[in-house]
């Protein structure tokens, strides 16, 4: 039996937001990265159901069932960067999160965040550690040096702030008009 994945609306994923957080501060590293990854792609796709037209044609592209070629979360991020819904920064890291799924989901042993190239995959991870405190006007930084410095504290905070300011963005994106067809 197929679970047909569908593009859930930003009110869903943000419902699910404390149950998502749950399983990135209890669940060992293997389901941790696996469901970061999903979450993100999840929000992706809420943002780009957003932004497009409503049509046939935008639920094909979004389709993952039917290789749909916004499908996939490598191919979301790419749209998302190159339609301008997302930072470069943001875009970076969503595709070294992406490489790190795919080390873990497609490896022959179970991995954890203490492997050493998983390790330099997470310190690729740039996001967090360049984000200002909001509360503060002098430009200090969210995280003093050394904060990120384990492996799957650096990847949580990154997964947490990048969803959260995905399911952000998806509150904010724009539907695109069609064009009349005249």
């Amino acid at each position: 039996m197929v679970i047909k994945r569908t593009i859930l609306p930003v009110e869903a994923l943000s419902a699910d937001t404390q149950k998502f957080f749950d399983v990135l501060n209890d669940e060992p590293d293997f389901s941790v990265v696996v469901v970061s990854c999903a979450y993100l792609d999840a929000c992706l796709g809420s943002i780009l159901e957003k932004h497009l037209i409503q049509s046939e044609v935008s639920t094909k592209l979004l389709d993952v069932r039917s290789s749909g070629v916004l499908g996939s979360f490598s191919a979301r991020s790419d749209a998302c960067y190159a339609l301008g819904l997302i930072s470069k920064r943001i875009y970076q890291d969503l595709l070294a999160l992406a490489g790190l799924r795919n080390q873990f989901a497609h490896h022959h042993l179970m991995l954890d965040f203490d492997a050493a190239g998983i390790c330099q995959m997470c310190a690729s991870l740039k996001y967090a550690e360049t984000l200002e405190r909001f509360d503060m006007d002098n430009g200090e930084l969210m995280f003093k040096p050394g904060q990120l410095e384990d492996a799957r504290t650096r990847f949580v905070m990154t997964v947490v702030l990048i969803s959260q300011r995905l399911l952000l963005i998806a509150l904010e994106v724009k539907r695109i008009e069609k064009v009349d067809s005249k």
